[in-house]
């Protein structure tokens, strides 16, 4: 089964923002197998959208996507609006198998980062 991979970012009106889901976009492409297709999309602001992503995938060939939320809570967009856009996806690709997964939440690597941005800003201070 051919997959797909959708990193959805909430996106930005500023493009810096954005830029720097491009380039996590990358990183998983160099670290992830090879024979998936890997894009990413934005809920808001800017393109491609959440549909215009699938539709790429879709027409990539893929047969399941799995569409990865990197947000770190889960607030209304994980809950309610992005699961809404999936199920309409999913009832106009029924031959497409979708796979919602988890969003970053609280996991321990994350507090790995903040602790590294903590030391980072604690040397700026001295």
């Amino acid at each position: 089964m051919k997959e797909g991979v959708l990193l959805l970012g909430h996106g930005s009106r500023r493009d810096e923002g954005n830029v720097e889901l491009r380039q996590i976009l990358e990183e998983v492409k160099k670290r992830g197998p090879k024979d998936r297709v890997y894009q990413c999309s934005f809920l808001q602001f800017t393109q491609p959208t959440l549909d215009e992503g699938i539709k790429y995938l879709v027409s990539a060939g893929v047969e399941k996507i799995i569409v990865v939320p990197l947000f770190l809570v889960s607030g209304t967009h994980i809950r309610q609006d992005i699961p809404n856009k999936l199920m309409l996806q999913k009832n106009k690709h029924p031959h497409i198998k979708f796979v919602y997964a988890e969003h970053l939440g609280s996991d321990a690597r994350i507090a790995d980062i903040v602790l590294d941005r903590i030391k980072g800003a604690s040397r700026l201070v001295e």
